[in-house]
């Protein structure tokens, strides 16, 4: 587009930036974020999340976590409580149970309750770290939430 003299709008970034997520090429759509950033253009949620999901999809979770603290700064953007499950679980699953809960406590206080997803994340790590007190404790706080939930 650009080598025919057409100008790419802040739309035009963020489909393009989807598309390389939903097929792997998470590379290329980081390129074109930064080359959004230098025109100035902003990134909406939406595309915060399908970056983050393809990171955490090539286990680039430390990148990933950069990622949403420059968005979170950059662009004032707060991510969606399938972000926080993808960044999360693999937090636990690489054994960095500390930014992990962490994190948990960053998604609770925008208002997003932990969830199955992220319970399981934090039972598996605890099991395989050897916790099986605290992986027990967490399976009867996730029971005891269930109802709640399900209400």
């Amino acid at each position: 587009m650009g080598l025919s003299g057409v100008e790419c709008s802040c739309v035009t970034f963020e489909h393009l930036i989807n598309g390389y997520c939903q097929i792997g090429e998470v590379d290329s759509a980081m390129m074109l974020y930064k080359d959004m950033c230098r025109k100035g253009f902003r990134l909406e949620s939406s595309t915060v999340d399908a970056v983050i999901r393809g990171l955490g999809g090539e286990n680039r979770v430390s990148q990933a976590l950069e990622f949403l603290g420059v968005a979170i700064r950059k662009h004032g953007l707060a991510p969606k409580r399938k972000s926080y499950e993808i960044l999360i679980k693999g937090l636990c699953q690489e054994g960095r149970m500390e930014e992990a809960l962490k994190l948990q406590a960053e998604m609770v206080g925008k208002g997003c309750e932990p969830n199955c997803e992220i319970y399981s994340s934090f039972i598996e790590a605890n099991t395989k770290e050897g916790n099986d007190e605290l992986a027990e404790m967490l399976k009867e706080m996730f029971e005891t939430q269930m109802p709640k939930e399900e209400e």
